[in-house]
């Protein structure tokens, strides 16, 4: 049971303005969190306005875990907790700022996009860090043109150091020459037609020596603007749109905007200001009284070492004059011994110049042993990595039931630590360099649920045909999935009929056969348990209603009926009064024989399809759905195929975008009237479509991957396909990698079966026994946002060795902690030096890395290091950061014998 302390007591009880919590590591701010959320529902803050904002997936997860213990996870469900980029998506989204079939893309995707337009090797230029850095600099001048052009204030762009003095020069040469005012407006335009003043540039009136300066900076426009282009063209979206959009739209101030008048959002000191302005959006107004308003930031200056993501320091400076009044210290340590707790706030206090009166006690002093604190000096790094892993498997011998990572700063070191611990056979888990959920592999698997989960998703079919080996780079795949989906069709076309696609289908269904255009109301959106209320339906044949087949039946449940449908009330509940209520059992036999012959169609048919086929299985269980229809057709689907890009494609969307008669009323019979005009548009435009799809399917280049497609594929599909509603995520997706594994078509991802174990275990562990469909639908967002990190700590990870790089590290907590070659030139950086806001940060990395240790720290250090010309020694010596330390730490002498 939760017991707070007085400090963290203020902070839960502060329900109201704006408040500031300083918390150092180990002050349980994660526990309060939760229960501030639970004292203001007490209060009456209803869950839809509050918003909880974490850093991590971890996190947020970890939090929703904790409320769900106490208060049920389906009282929640309202509840938003994640981080401000999954907010961003969520409210774009939600409101059709975007395609409703948009894909959010990696670092890859990007550096694939850029390098179709560059002529690379997109794998060469992935193992390039050099080339890496310049394909991100042209991905954030085009979020840099996207921030100008929108108005954007200067203190909210992202990363403006993309563009260079030198770039700057260039544009004002252009415009000297050109007689252009040098402008924002002048800056856009030359981003948007580079190539015209390319071609300007090789003429007379520049000079020769500034002509290069200018045709670099002028290359570097034109890809962005390229990049830019073709993500508009394929409804793509990087993370940093989620931001630069989401911002765009909310700073228009519309009443309809989201506002959660009660907040409170964690690591606050790892936000950039274009986030920070996103929360101030949605959050309680400043100075504007609201009975329930309330927000918390949480932070901690010390830890503050993201700022190559473009946070910066000052945030904490503005929250202060915020929140003049509500600032708050967590002052006591609920995990560090005080031993440790002393080496934390001496460090705090002489390096980063903490305030004495801020930082936190504890009264926790158990018994030493004198191995706590320990310096390990090796001789060069070679032997020291050596050392390291002779350390570990000390510790891992001493201590077995005890936690021990090595935190590096460079992920070849982490490489090498690793290497040395595989050779004193010491199993360990390493979160370092590129995460497994980056993979090839895993892209793969997970691009498999994706397709299951969204047969329209691009960005997943692409990656699927690339893991697949149907095409050998990203670029082939991504333009064979534009080719198809240009054309109303679908890689699954492929895959379930042999000469036709899903359009071709329903043509001729809608041509030759008689349609059932249906509809249900019911008690929830479970389709194995909930009921049907009401069954509507219309019969249509050669394009026109058949007159007299209109079908109506309501249906008696004893589940209880929702009062509200979102912000309105059910219809359906003052619609039944006017009615008779017939059994389920009569009902459904009516619907059965009025439909026999006919083919099933409605607006979100796989829905009403699968919840009409399990009220069958329990009130009419001698018919089969599937045998009298096998198969049905899905306007919805339609809709996506025939109308790419369209905001949302909900029946009422379509009604009033299409200009269709008819009205989305949440009553049966009268959505079903409204799907029929919308049938008949969706017939004309496939009719018109149909010529391309025939003609795309007989080029000999198309058939040939094809072949390859079915050949890898068809089977693993299918066979998924048809268990998505009988058999679980985990069960699936080791069913599909075993079958790529047997047919050589993936290398063995070794770290599969703990990633499995987790989506076992902690992820789905509330699932029960509930299928794919359900699974993917509550938690696939969060399977494609997962990192290495978010399994540390979990029960599926048994490893109790760790090797990690500090940022992956923070967050983590750890029995025992190695810090490895803490020695100056690392600690701070060479490169760092002479830059006080970089050495700055690296002090605080340090205290981070310190700061993950729950029992012990160990400093390791070279202390020779070799100049490969002159072939002497040059002494290295110990962080400076140490030096108000060592009155702590002892000598470890290392021996072969340790």
């Amino acid at each position: 049971m939760f017991q707070p302390d007085t400090f963290q007591q203020q902070v839960i009880d502060a329900q109201s303005g704006f408040h500031l919590v300083l918390a150092s590591p180990g002050c349980g701010k994660t526990q309060i969190l939760s229960e501030r959320i639970l004292r203001a529902r007490a209060a009456g803050v209803a869950y839809r306005d509050m918003l909880c904002l974490t850093f991590t997936n971890r996190a947020a997860r970890g939090m929703r875990d904790r409320i769900g213990q106490t208060i049920g996870q389906d009282e929640i469900s309202e509840l938003f907790i994640g981080n401000v980029h999954r907010f961003c998506a969520k409210y774009l989204f939600d409101n059709g700022f975007v395609a409703a079939d948009s894909s959010i893309i990696d670092d890859e995707d990007v550096i694939s996009i850029i390098a179709r337009y560059t002529g690379e090797d997109e794998l060469a230029v992935t193992q390039n860090v050099r080339r890496r850095r310049e394909y991100s600099t042209i991905m954030q001048l085009s979020h840099l043109m996207y921030q100008i052009d929108q108005g954007h204030p200067r203190g909210l762009r992202v990363h403006p150091e993309c563009l260079e003095g030198s770039d700057i020069e260039a544009m004002k040469v252009i415009c000297r020459v050109q007689k252009m005012e040098f402008t924002a407006q002048t800056m856009l335009d030359i981003y948007r037609h580079a190539d015209f003043y390319r071609d300007a540039v090789r003429n007379e009136g520049y000079d020769m020596g500034e002509r290069q300066t200018i045709l670099t900076t002028l290359r570097k426009f034109g890809l962005a603007f390229q990049y830019d282009e073709y993500k508009q063209q394929n409804h793509l979206l990087d993370f940093e749109d989620l931001l630069m959009k989401a911002y765009s739209e909310l700073s228009k101030g519309s009443e309809a905007n989201p506002h959660h008048p009660w907040i409170q959002v964690d690591e606050v000191q790892d936000l950039n200001p274009l986030q920070l302005s996103i929360i101030d959006l949605i959050g309680p107004r400043a100075g504007q009284a609201e009975p329930s308003g309330c927000a918390l930031y949480l932070g901690d200056s010390q830890q503050a070492i993201f700022s190559f993501m473009g946070a910066k320091l000052s945030t904490l400076d503005v929250l202060r004059q915020r929140c003049q009044g509500h600032i708050h210290s967590l002052q006591v340590n609920h995990r560090s011994p005080k031993y440790l707790l002393d080496v934390f706030n001496t460090y705090a206090e002489e390096i980063l110049r903490i305030d004495a009166s801020l930082l936190p006690t504890t009264d926790y002093e158990p018994v030493t042993i004198g191995n706590e604190l320990q310096i390990a000096p090796s001789t060069v790094i070679e032997t020291e990595y050596l050392d390291a892993a002779q350390i570990v498997d000390r510790l891992s011998h001493d201590f077995p039931d005890q936690t021990t990572a090595v935190i590096v700063n460079a992920n070849r070191d982490a490489d090498l630590i690793s290497q040395a611990l595989l050779e004193r056979h010491l199993p360990h888990f390493k979160v370092s360099g590129d995460d497994i959920f980056s993979s090839f592999e895993m892209k793969t698997l997970l691009s498999h649920l994706n397709v299951l989960a969204a047969e329209t998703n691009f960005l997943a079919w692409t990656r699927l045909l690339r893991g697949l080996h149907v095409f050998e780079s990203n670029t082939a795949a991504r333009n064979f999935v534009r080719s198809l989906l240009n054309r109303a069709m679908l890689p699954s076309d492929f895959l379930l009929f042999d000469d036709s696609t899903y359009v071709r289908q329903f043509v001729k269904a809608y041509e030759r056969q008689t349609v059932v255009i249906f509809d249900t109301e019911t008690t929830g959106l479970d389709v194995f348990h909930d009921d049907i209320l009401q069954i509507a339906a219309v019969k249509v044949r050669d394009g026109r209603v058949v007159e007299g087949s209109e079908f109506c039946v309501y249906l008696h449940t004893d589940r209880e009926i929702p009062r509200m449908l979102g912000d309105i009330v059910n219809p359906i509940i003052e619609e039944r009064k006017r009615h008779e209520l017939l059994s389920p059992t009569e009902a459904l036999r009516q619907f059965a024989a009025y439909a026999e012959g006919g083919v099933l169609l409605g607006h979100n048919a796989d829905y009403d399809y699968h919840i009409l086929d399990y009220n069958l299985r329990r009130y009419l269980p001698d018919y089969k759905l599937e045998e009298h229809h096998p198969t049905y057709f899905d306007s919805l689907k339609l809709a996506r195929l025939l109308m790419p890009g369209l905001p949302g494609y909900k029946l009422k969307y379509l009604l009033q975008t299409l200009r269709l008669e008819g009205e989305n009323s949440h009553l049966a019979d009268a959505d079903v009237n409204a799907t029929c005009g919308l049938v008949e548009y969706c017939y004309r435009k496939a009719v018109e479509v149909i010529p391309a799809q025939q003609a795309f399917m007989a080029e000999r280049r198309v058939a040939t991957r094809v072949e390859i497609l079915r050949r890898n594929y068809r089977k693993c599909y299918l066979a998924a396909r048809g268990q998505l509603y009988t058999v679980g995520v985990v069960e699936a997706l080791r069913s599909f990698y075993d079958g790529l594994i047997a047919e050589g078509l993936m290398n063995e991802v070794g770290k599969l079966p703990l990633i499995l174990r987790y989506l076992e275990r902690d992820m789905l562990a509330d699932e029960g026994n509930r299928p794919m469909l359900t699974q993917l639908a509550n938690h696939l967002i969060e399977m494609n946002t997962l990192k290495e990190a978010d399994l540390c700590g979990s029960g599926a990870v048994t490893d109790r060795v760790f090797v990690s790089t500090i940022h992956k590290a923070k967050g983590l907590e750890f029995d025992n902690v190695i810090i490895f070659d803490a020695i100056d030139d690392r600690y701070p950086s060479y490169f760092s030096k002479g830059n006080p806001q970089a050495m700055a940060e690296d002090a605080r990395k340090f205290y981070v890395a310190m700061t993950r240790a729950k029992r012990r720290v160990v400093v390791m250090q070279s202390t020779v290091r070799m100049d490969y010309r002159t072939r002497q020694p040059i002494e290295r010596h110990l962080t400076p950061f140490m030096r108000p330390l060592l009155k702590y730490f002892s000598y470890l002498q290392l021996s072969d014998n340790v």
